[in-house]
């Protein structure tokens, strides 16, 4: 079945998206996500956000499927074993991306802790809840541009740099679409002291 699910043809290792191969990638990545510096050095991201992946994590997010957390979580950490000469291998700590308190309360669980739990104990790595929070609500994404998408998120959350100065924070998603939640979450978490970042998730959008 798993050969069946689409997967990000060529991903830049920088922002995931298939790469250009007209632009030559290098470490610092694609001329697309060299334009935007990023404040993550990667992004991992498993398979592309299509049917069927698409309605997996909907089913995760809005029906409580939690068991799709743990297929999720396997997979990503599968995914992990490959990567070589990663900063995570040296006892990196796993932050899942938070949500604010309202939106826990109304949905119970935060998804991306769920993938999370099972992504650190699968490497045996740390997990730090709280190294990130929401402070922030904010209006749904879906159908802003990538400039509104950032001033939505300006300020929407908080690191613990107790917790995450200088250490290597694997950031856990469960969908990375234009990025612009990755990029506000991660600047949170260099400003916070982190030494670097990169960017775990279920699925990359590729639209």
């Amino acid at each position: 079945c798993e050969a069946e699910i689409p997967v990000v043809p060529d991903p830049c290792r920088r922002c995931g998206l298939p790469s250009n191969v007209a632009v030559a990638d290098t470490a610092d990545g694609c001329a697309r996500c060299r334009a935007l510096n990023l404040p993550y050095s990667r992004c991992v991201a498993p398979w592309a956000y299509e049917f069927p992946v698409t309605h997996l994590v909907q089913a995760l997010k809005y029906e409580g499927a939690l068991a799709n957390a743990r297929v999720f979580g396997t997979r990503m950490a599968a995914q992990a074993l490959r990567e070589q000469g990663e900063p995570w291998r040296d006892a990196a700590l796993v932050v899942p991306m938070p949500l604010h308190p309202s939106r826990l309360v109304e949905r119970g669980f935060n998804q991306s802790h769920e993938i999370a739990r099972i992504v650190s104990r699968s490497l045996d790595l740390q997990l730090a809840g709280k190294g990130l929070r929401r402070i922030r609500g904010t209006a749904p994404q879906v159908g802003l541009s990538r400039q509104q998408r950032a001033g939505n998120l300006s300020g929407a959350f908080v690191a613990d740099p107790s917790l995450v100065a200088g250490r290597h924070v694997v950031l856990i998603d469960d969908v990375v679409t234009t990025g612009s939640t990755a990029i506000e979450a991660a600047s949170t978490l260099r400003d916070a002291g982190a030494a670097s970042i990169a960017v775990w998730a279920v699925a990359r959008a590729l639209g």
